[in-house]
């Protein structure tokens, strides 16, 4: 798996949309580890599996990248509990029985795994065996997104259908959503009022989190709302970064097109979107020759067709007339009657 793929220790501490969210399931996952044995499956780095350790009684952070699992043993393991093992997931799991752990924690993890479905039938064999599961898919079919470290693309239908046979699965909808928050400099606690306008869009959430063999009811009830006060901050940050990439970009359009084309940052401007109407126009331009060209093939191809018919014609009624002019019974007749053919 590539770097931009898993998230660094760095990353995660950074208050970014996408470390928020990864932070959010994790602190929901704790409040049922709490004294508890934990396996955290596809644990990367391994910062999760810190949280985890936190309040567990045992975690073992589980992952097939050695070289994460090196750096997770010698950060998150050097100042907490946890331990990490490099090994493959399903391979890992097979070998567990049910009373070797409490609960498996996966968060976005089997979306790149080949044997996915594998990897569920194991957890479900846990869960029935008392075990407690909560893992987490990105809802990536849903947005169409192109990943190439997913094996799996993930919608609602195809999440549930991964513990079809585990009855008491609860899904849970990890959103991104923004709200309001008044605060002075003080930290500490904050009283919020979440308000849920029914279910609507729940197929379009962001993530979707499995829970199984946990208190989903205290989990989810009420709606956990760390996301919502977190997220407000970072999209106004996010957005801001995303202005000024776009600035950026502009710059060095219009700097290529002065450097190209010796023109001021006005006409600079003028030229870039000119150009792109101009490859607009073009890229019509071309779909309407080659649907012409297309056209015109398919009546060549039916003259050629004609054409060749009516060669054929011709050439029969040659070859009739041959052989009339040529017949011995046609000579004799002819001379019965005083007539010659003429030599040809």
């Amino acid at each position: 798996m590539g770097v931009d793929e898993r998230l660094s220790l760095d990353a995660v501490s950074e208050h970014t949309l996408i470390a928020v969210e990864h932070r959010h399931r994790y602190a929901l996952a704790r409040r049922a580890c709490a004294g508890r044995r934990v396996v955290d499956l596809c644990c990367g780095v391994g910062y999760g599996t810190g949280m985890l350790a936190e309040v567990a009684s045992q975690v073992v952070g589980v992952d097939r990248d050695a070289a994460a699992i090196d750096t997770a043993q010698a950060t998150v393991g050097a100042r907490t509990a946890a331990t990490f093992v490099a090994d493959d997931a399903l391979a890992y799991l097979r070998r567990l029985e049910p009373g070797d752990v409490d609960v498996v924690i996966c968060f976005e993890g089997l979306e790149h795994l080949p044997d996915v479905d594998d990897v569920a039938a194991q957890l479900v064999r846990l869960v029935r065996g008392g075990a407690g599961m909560v893992v987490s898919v990105p809802n990536s079919a849903t947005f169409g997104e192109e990943n190439e470290f997913h094996l799996t693309d993930f919608d609602l239908d195809r999440a549930r259908a991964l513990f079809a046979d585990l009855p008491g699965v609860t899904v849970a909808f990890q959103s991104h959503a923004e709200g309001s928050l008044i605060r002075g400099r003080a930290t500490g606690p904050v009283r919020a009022e979440v308000a849920l306008d029914g279910e609507q869009d729940l197929d379009w959430a962001n993530h979707f989190l499995l829970l199984a063999g946990v208190d989903a009811d205290v989990l989810l009830d009420p709606a956990d709302a760390a996301l919502h006060l977190a997220v407000a901050p970072v999209n106004h940050r996010y957005m801001r970064g995303l202005e000024r990439a776009n600035r950026t970009l502009q710059a060095a359009n219009g700097r290529l097109v002065r450097e190209r084309l010796g023109l001021g940052a006005a006409g600079a401007a003028s030229a870039v979107l000119r150009r792109e109407d101009e490859l607009a126009l073009s890229r019509e331009e071309v779909r309407q020759c080659r649907h012409r060209i297309g056209v015109l093939e398919a009546e060549l191809a039916r003259l050629a067709d004609e054409t060749t018919a009516a060669r054929a014609e011709r050439d029969g009624y040659r070859r009739a007339h041959v052989a009339v002019h040529s017949s011995r019974l046609t000579n004799l007749a002819a001379r019965v009657a005083g007539h010659r053919f003429p030599r040809s």
